[in-house]
């Protein structure tokens, strides 16, 4: 698939580059499908399940698509998106929690590398022994990398609601709220935030040879107390939007 000529769009004689951005949640693509929606050639392709708001800007295809939560439906969207439309690029971003009290709401990350953490591998214990999750061990613990280039990108355009700051991902089908479970996600798999839907986009999209990038945006943080603030997916959209329309 990474070979692919139509990863490009020819309009007015003219390629332009095809760029799907994702987001899971409607706070986290709503700013996106509203930009979208105002291109002259706006568009709306509903396939099997999955809504591709597409349009032209500055030279660019923009494809937006809400994935929904969740590591298979981010598998699932990502790759009819790459099957559909053969992106350039597929950014990745939304919300995510933090892993420690370093980090506040309104910082953003710039994903170096995503993992699962739902492969895991638990100790034998016996009918009356109990549980313990801090013995578990990652199983085939794989770890999938942003584009280089792409992140460079994402660097050059001022942002103001937080700190920048480059990290890695955990990525589960879980909304973790014990702090010392939060903690030890974080020392094992060398992660600061957690989502739902980063290490399968990027898995999917390293197996079909699409760059990608990974952007998340702190929304809250178990840790020190601070509660989830939706108004943080606001911020990262415009933030994108701008990285995507001058550098892109």
């Amino acid at each position: 698939m990474g070979g692919c000529a139509d990863r490009v769009v020819e309009k007015g004689g003219m390629a332009l580059k095809k760029v799907l951005i994702q987001g899971a949640m409607d706070i986290e693509a709503d700013y996106f499908i509203k930009q979208v929606s105002e291109a002259p050639d706006y568009k709306v392709v509903e396939e099997d399940g999955f809504v591709f708001h597409c349009g032209t800007f500055a030279n660019k295809y923009y494809i937006v698509n809400q994935t929904g939560m969740g590591t298979v439906k981010a598998a699932m969207a990502t790759t009819y998106g790459i099957m559909r439309f053969h992106p350039t690029v597929v950014i990745n971003q939304g919300t995510a929690g933090a892993q420690n009290k370093e980090l506040h709401s309104g910082d953003l990350i710039q994903v170096v590398k995503a993992v699962n953490i739902n492969a895991l591998s638990m100790p034998k214990k016996e009918a009356g022994e109990g549980s313990d999750p801090f013995s578990w061990e990652g199983f085939h613990t794989a770890y999938y990398e942003s584009d280089e280039a792409l992140l460079e990108l994402c660097s050059k355009v001022e942002y103001t609601y937080g700190r920048i700051v480059k990290g890695n991902v955990s990525t589960g089908d879980i909304f973790s709220r014990e702090t010392d479970r939060i903690v030890w996600l974080s020392e094992y798999f060398h992660t600061c935030c957690e989502d739902m839907e980063t290490a399968a986009v990027f898995e999917v999209c390293e197996k079909m040879g699409t760059p990608c990038v990974g952007l998340r945006i702190i929304s809250n943080n178990e840790i020190k107390g601070e509660e989830f603030n939706p108004d943080t997916a606001r911020y990262l959209q415009e933030y994108i939007w701008k990285v995507v329309y001058h550098w892109l």
